[in-house]
């Protein structure tokens, strides 16, 4: 009897120690975080006035019901003494290191009057690219960015309209940036362009033009020799 009172008593005391130990190493498995919500006040994307004071729309973030905007970091600046494209990061970090975050994109143009205005652009479907032995089409437009750097020069971040970028899906590197002049009579010449991706440029730009009529901006690019480019964009 005695031996085996002290077996059960043995084994209480084991089960007992693992529960015990079970619970130890569990306590930090379920903990829950909770994550801040952060939001943006204006748009996500600015067209700002070149030298005009830059005026931050504002944001919120709250944790756990409480309002914690003054936890709120922003990395980033908007030089609007020159024209260019600006980001602005904003990220708000929970108790337990988590990070919410937003972006917002400021474009800082030359407000001079131009034909061509700054903003959103796009391909129209029937824009093409072609080679010795294939033809294709767009199909659908594609969004790209024009900003007036200084009268009658602009930057425009793809030549190409996203036909690399976007259409084939191989991202921002693969995308023709670079700079066009709108000259007097409203013809277009190519100042320079580069392609990150591949590390080139385009080989020319002809028939370059703005057409007040239609508000259409159109020319042709030869590139890598084979490949060439007959390209109409429109102001979306």
């Amino acid at each position: 009897m005695k031996k085996i009172l002290a077996k059960i008593l043995f084994l209480t005391i084991a089960f007992t120690f693992m529960c015990s130990c079970e619970d130890e190493t569990s306590q930090d498995v379920s903990k829950i975080t909770y994550y801040a919500t952060l939001e943006l006040k204006g748009d996500k994307v600015l067209f700002w006035n070149l030298n005009e004071e830059f005026i931050e729309p504002g944001y919120t973030a709250e944790m756990k019901g409480e309002d914690v905007t003054d936890m709120v970091d922003i990395n980033g600046s908007v030089d609007v003494t020159k024209a260019g494209i600006y980001e602005l990061n904003y990220s708000v970090t929970n108790e337990d290191g988590f990070k919410t975050s937003q972006t917002r994109t400021v474009m800082v143009a030359d407000p001079t009057p131009s034909a061509i205005t700054s903003g959103y652009w796009c391909n129209t479907p029937e824009s093409s690219c072609s080679n010795s032995s294939s033809s294709a089409t767009y199909g659908k437009p594609y969004s790209i960015i024009i900003l007036q750097l200084e009268p009658g020069v602009f930057y425009i971040s793809d030549f190409l309209s996203g036909w690399y970028e976007q259409r084939a899906g191989y991202g921002s590197a693969y995308a023709m940036v670079g700079k066009f002049k709108l000259e007097s009579d409203n013809t277009i010449t190519a100042l320079e362009s580069s392609v990150a991706g591949w590390g080139d440029s385009m080989d020319a730009l002809t028939d370059g033009k703005y057409d007040s009529n239609t508000g259409k901006i159109q020319y042709k690019i030869g590139y890598a020799g084979v490949m060439n480019f007959n390209i109409e964009l429109v102001k979306e």
